[in-house]
């Protein structure tokens, strides 16, 4: 009986622990379910997540929805700007992260758009056009993450402004986009590869940033294309009702170098020791320099002033424009405090003056025309524009090497290269698309200079040493 007790007691202990393994089994069970639960809800969650940041990204995919061309109808206000200025309207669905960028052989504009598709079903993705300097256009993606649109030109014209724009507030439909704004210009070919050089540095786009008085005047026609048919190239002529402007004079197959004999008219400029007046020797130096430079007959040299005229300094800048000038040169002959200054200086433009007497010739120089009254234009038409500031940068870079080659054809002259490479405000500098230097041939206020700039043989064979080295420049392999 005691050992059937004992197994009955040992029985009922195993049975204990079987219910607790069953209990513990149930929790588990539980634990799982909960468990499996949990990561259920973590899943769907997780996909809602997904699902969401897909949405969002196929939101931010941007896409082209179109492009179109205009023309400036009127830049009477912007200095040495006459037409035909072409406008590239380009049309994207949100807000275009891109970049602007030039191309030679042929000369072409190219614009880069991140995150971009093409929503251009019904144009084929290149065509023939003719339409100021664009002659084709072709678009597709370099990448995937890219759309890329190319307009190829028949000239180097290069944008003078480039901006993005909202759509337009009035359209309460939202079908019009946000828009990619080029306006371009052939300067001819120093001004297109200035602008190349200097995008290639800063792919640029501006945001925010635009010329109203361009804006407010410009012909804007929509671009059609006939067929829909992808394998057709279409050859599409747009015209508007826009003023066909004087264009700029046709660009011969030699440089252009624009001289400008610095004042003129009502302002003598500095004043001599013995009465000699600058605004003449300037004018007679500029002059002979122009001759030097035509006789080489890779040449065709133009001076700002062809008599005894005021001309405005922004106007001086104008014509250089006008002329499609590779390279402008001010001609110069000053006054020191210092009697005893004497030689010759060459200056390029700076936002900061080289020193404390730079500074100070920069700064007369600039009252030159406080002389002709009030000028009611625009201050400075092309420091709002942060394109053509960019491109004044590169301007200012090849100026240096026009500088450095100037004072080394000038060491034998009295003076010789000590005064050196200087820099300064100069307004007549200011050209943002044509390198520009100013030179002070020497001081009327110095007994030898004033002699010196009196001779015709002394200014004869120190214009022959700058056309020396301004053909140097030109067909430098620097360039």
């Amino acid at each position: 009986m005691q050992k059937f007790m004992m197994k009955i007691e040992v029985g009922s202990q195993l049975t204990s622990l079987d219910i607790h393994i069953i209990d513990f089994q149930k929790h588990l069970r539980r634990v799982l379910l909960i468990a499996r639960y949990v990561l259920l809800l973590i899943a769907s969650y997780l996909g809602i997540v997904l699902a969401d940041i897909s949405t969002a990204k196929a939101d931010a995919q941007n896409s082209y929805v179109s492009f179109r061309f205009g023309e400036i109808a009127d830049t009477k206000e912007l200095d040495g700007l006459a037409g035909p200025v072409t406008r590239i309207v380009v049309e994207t669905s949100n807000i275009p992260e891109a970049r602007l960028f030039l191309l030679e052989n042929p000369y072409r504009i190219i614009i880069d758009t991140a995150h971009t598709v093409w929503n251009l079903s019904s144009l084929p993705k290149s065509g023939k056009l003719s339409f100021g300097s664009i002659t084709s256009y072709r678009y597709g993606n370099p990448d995937p993450d890219t759309g890329r649109l190319v307009f190829e030109l028949s000239e180097p014209a290069a944008p003078i402004a480039a901006f993005l724009l909202p759509p337009p507030e009035m359209d309460s439909s939202k079908t019009s986009g946000y828009r990619i704004v080029v306006d371009v210009l052939n300067r001819g070919k120093t001004a297109f590869a200035l602008a190349r050089a200097a995008l290639k540095k800063t792919p640029y786009l501006a945001t925010n940033q635009f010329d109203a008085f361009i804006n407010e005047n410009i012909v804007d026609e929509k671009y059609a294309v006939s067929s829909s048919q992808a394998d057709q190239i279409p050859n599409t002529n747009l015209s508007g009702n826009a003023v066909k402007l004087k264009s700029p004079e046709l660009r011969p197959k030699r440089w252009v170098v624009t001289i400008d004999a610095g004042h003129g008219g009502k302002d003598p400029g500095a004043i001599g020791i013995t009465g000699t007046r600058e605004k003449d020797i300037t004018f007679k130096a500029s002059k002979r320099l122009a001759y030097h430079l035509n006789r080489t007959g890779q040449v065709i040299a133009r001076l700002t002033r062809e008599d005894d005229s005021f001309i405005r300094l922004r106007d001086r800048i104008a014509i250089a424009r006008q002329h499609r000038a590779d390279l402008f040169v001010s001609i110069h002959a000053d006054a020191a405090p210092n009697a005893k200054a004497f030689g010759i200086s060459v200056f390029s433009l700076s936002d900061t003056a080289s020193d404390k007497e730079a500074a100070l010739i920069a700064e007369r120089e600039n009252k030159a025309d406080l002389l002709g009254g009030p000028d009611l234009a625009i201050e400075d038409p092309l420091a709002a524009n942060a394109l053509l500031g960019m491109f004044q940068r590169e301007s200012m870079n090849e100026s240096t090497y026009v500088a450095k080659s100037i004072l080394k054809q000038v060491r034998s002259f009295p003076g010789g290269d000590k005064r050196g490479h200087r820099f300064a405000g100069f307004a007549v500098l200011k050209s943002p698309d044509i390198p520009s230097v100013l030179v002070e041939m020497g001081f009327l206020t110095n007994q030898k200079d004033e002699a010196n700039l009196k001779k015709n043989s002394y200014i004869d064979a120190l214009t022959k040493k700058i056309a020396d080295a301004i053909l140097a420049y030109l067909n430098s392999s620097s360039r």
